[in-house]
């Protein structure tokens, strides 16, 4: 695998220590990438070397020095996780509700998602995310802001959601995971 300690674990520079934590948790054994669970060996000893120095105030600055010295590191990433592009149905209800209404994904990351639906959420709902095939993992997330969309045919409105605990998996479970 290739790419900086941030690409490995699927964070950006900006995370704070304690994502960094629960995203290498989530790795380790949500995941089951570590070997005692069955997981690929060299995969886990590239997620263990990036989390050795990443949680570490002192290395982690001397390695995002080293980083920024080699220009590998973008001058400004104004997430927490990079998003990835995707196209893929969803379900959501709000809680606590038991109506489920379809949506569709824009883009994901182990943090949060987009997408568009047809019903107008509020900043500060909470809502259970499910994905195709996978409704008993559905995933609590908060509603960060929701804008309506022009009239092109699609659904009207877009919303963007932070899950309440970082959640690598869901790039797998929508397709578009290269891990």
């Amino acid at each position: 695998m290739a790419g900086t300690f941030y690409d490995i674990l699927g964070i950006t520079p900006k995370a704070p220590p304690e994502v960094v934590t629960a995203v290498y948790r989530a790795w380790m054994q949500a995941l089951r990438v570590h070997p005692d669970l069955g997981g690929n060996e060299e995969l886990a000893k590239e997620i263990n070397a990036a989390y050795e120095v990443l949680k570490d105030p002192q290395k982690r600055a001397v390695y995002d020095a080293e980083l920024a010295r080699q220009s590998k590191l973008p001058e400004e990433r104004r997430r927490r996780a990079p998003r990835k592009r995707v196209s893929a149905p969803i379900a959501y209800c709000q809680v606590p509700e038991q109506c489920w209404h379809a949506a569709h994904a824009l883009d994901a990351s182990a943090l949060g998602l987009r997408f568009r639906c047809d019903m107008e959420l509020k900043k500060g709902d909470r809502l259970a995310i499910a994905f195709r095939g996978r409704a008993a993992s559905a995933i609590e997330a908060t509603v960060r802001w929701s804008r309506a969309c022009g009239t092109d045919g699609n659904a009207p409105y877009e919303v963007g959601v932070e899950f309440f605990f970082p959640a690598p998996e869901v790039l797998k479970w929508l397709g578009c995971s290269d891990r």
